[in-house]
């Protein structure tokens, strides 16, 4: 903990404070300009809007596609053999290289099976990863399948864990499915989807494998989230290290002020039993 934790979050601190020469070691006590620098550059403030919008994006598809499947897959549905839960479990395991990897075949605009999906019925699919208007749309959906498998496992324990006696009683009383999972799965599972929440804002804020191999940011800062640039800022362009750390910060104070507006509304909706 001292080594991987503690000594890197004092120095990363130490270094927002500091202006660090980009071709040497000399450092510059700064105090706080990197922040107030990075609270008047209108590309920081573009890296945040892009990741907002990111976050809602996957977080929003994610879970409801979790959900969703995870109620089917509650029903003892023949369909929904074993190799289908299989299909659906196994992106857990791939990494974010293969997950991008795999999504710059799927995406590419002349031998990409995506377009040529839509060219079979009459539309001509865009330039995804070259695209303002649909980068950020298509890194999300990488991410949201890659993510899939796990929250699927999460909402399928929450349903399982859900008293059977329930629904035997809500049939007794006449309720159709869809009553039966509007009133009684969703506000019994709503403790998982509040715990899937919390996880995903945190995730989606942190990717950076799929950006880094489907788009490097681009195009024009459209999926510049701001881990993507951190790291282009202290590795990449002219190192600026202390500008870098003020932006960890920021990310930091980010995720811990939606975490907290989660827990003060989306936490007033858990039903416990």
């Amino acid at each position: 903990l001292t080594i991987f934790v503690f000594v890197p979050i004092f120095t990363s601190f130490r270094l927002s404070l500091s202006r660090v020469a980009p071709f040497g070691s000399q450092t510059i006590f700064v105090g706080i300009d990197n922040y107030t620098r990075l609270l008047t550059d209108p590309d920081y403030w573009n890296s945040i809007k892009v990741s907002i919008l990111f976050t809602l994006g996957t977080v929003l598809v994610g879970i409801s596609l979790a959900v969703i499947l995870a109620i089917a897959l509650s029903y003892p549905l023949k369909h929904l053999s074993w190799f289908h839960r299989l299909l659906i479990f196994v992106p857990i395991v791939i990494s974010s290289a293969v997950t991008g990897v795999l999504f710059r075949w799927i995406y590419h605009p002349v031998v990409g099976y995506l377009n040529y999906i839509l060219s079979l019925v009459g539309i001509e699919g865009p330039n995804w990863l070259n695209s303002k208007d649909w980068a950020l749309f298509a890194v999300a959906m990488a991410v949201s399948w890659r993510q899939l498998g796990f929250n699927v496992i999460i909402a399928l324990a929450g349903i399982q864990n859900i008293d059977g006696t329930y629904y035997e009683a809500a049939k007794v009383d006449g309720a159709t499915a869809w009553h039966r999972i509007r009133h009684i799965t969703l506000p019994l599972l709503s403790p998982t989807l509040f715990f899937l929440l919390i996880i995903n804002v945190i995730y989606s804020l942190q990717v950076f494998g799929e950006i880094n191999i489907l788009t490097q940011g681009g195009p024009g800062g459209a999926t510049n989230t701001m881990l993507y640039s951190i790291y282009y800022d202290a590795f990449v362009g002219t190192p600026f290290r202390g500008y870098a750390s003020a932006q960890a910060y920021l990310l930091f104070l980010l995720i811990l002020l939606m975490s907290f507006f989660q827990f003060k509304g989306a936490g007033k909706r858990v039903h416990y039993q």
